[in-house]
């Protein structure tokens, strides 16, 4: 990460401004007192904090870089960016941008959100210090015991009822990939003007085959709904927990997911 981003600020001729945070307002303040003075920003972390970044580059004539550097970089894949830092770096140079597609949940956009387990697991991983590959995997072990207890709700598409019952988790955006590159919600895509939502009812023995398929990427049971809006219900009375972008947002009876077309500019090894 380092040298990508030493290879970077030499072919941008770039200022360099650094924070170490772990609070996601702290992070949006430093950035949007910054970012106007220029028409480029590379965000050099992981993917919730360029979800941040997609926060403050709303509205604003600003096209956005990303230099992987947390543990999942579900983003990278998306963009198609090489792992190489001359690569990266080359990428980031010829400056190609595209408009994606956001979500919109809680006031926030993001490329992702998921409802459920997976919610549970990302609030675990952050609060005992992201430690990457193996905080993540202690996070999952930590949390394999609500995989027992689903939650159960009500998924509406466009006003339409297309889920009521139990679930594992549902993922809802505009991106095919979580973190690691994990194929989750195929079919999703950043260009299209609409979301993509897919409901993984489990129970846990289903989920396990299913979370197979999406580190093999081969298509998962559950099939796809677009739409342009969801709104997800608990029917048990329990709070839902929700993710974005990796970063947990909070617990709620009831979250309302919209998408917005052509949200922000970013730089890709686009194909």
């Amino acid at each position: 990460m380092r040298r990508a981003v030493d290879l970077a600020r030499r072919s941008l001729d770039a200022d360099l401004h650094v924070i170490a945070t772990r609070d996601g307002g702290e992070l949006r303040a430093f950035l949007a007192e910054r970012v106007d003075a220029y028409g480029t920003a590379v965000i050099a972390g992981g993917d919730g904090s360029l979800g941040i970044a997609f926060n403050v580059a709303e509205g604003r004539d600003l096209s956005l870089g990303y230099i992987p550097a947390g543990f999942g970089n579900a983003t990278a894949h998306l963009l198609q960016l090489p792992r190489r830092p001359e690569q990266l770096a080359a990428v980031l140079a010829a400056g190609e941008t595209r408009h994606l597609d956001l979500i919109r949940v809680a006031g926030r956009l993001a490329l992702f959100a998921g409802v459920g387990w997976d919610a549970i697991v990302a609030g675990r991983y952050a609060a005992a210090g992201a430690r990457r590959l193996r905080g993540w995997a202690t996070a999952i072990i930590r949390s394999s015991g609500e995989l027992l207890h689903r939650r159960e709700v009500r998924v509406e598409v466009d006003g339409e009822v297309v889920h009521s019952g139990p679930i594992e988790l549902l993922v809802v955006g505009t991106t095919p990939y979580y973190g690691r590159g994990m194929t989750v919600n195929p079919g999703a895509r950043p260009d299209a003007g609409q979301l993509m939502l897919r409901v993984y009812p489990g129970p846990a023995p289903r989920l396990a085959v299913e979370a197979a398929r999406w580190f093999l990427h081969v298509a998962p049971g559950p099939p796809g709904i677009a739409g342009t809006s969801v709104t997800v219900v608990a029917l048990d009375d329990r709070p839902l927990p929700l993710q974005a972008d990796g970063d947990l947002v909070g617990g709620s009876l009831s979250w309302e997911v919209s998408v917005v077309p052509r949200a922000v500019r970013i730089i890709g090894a686009w194909s």
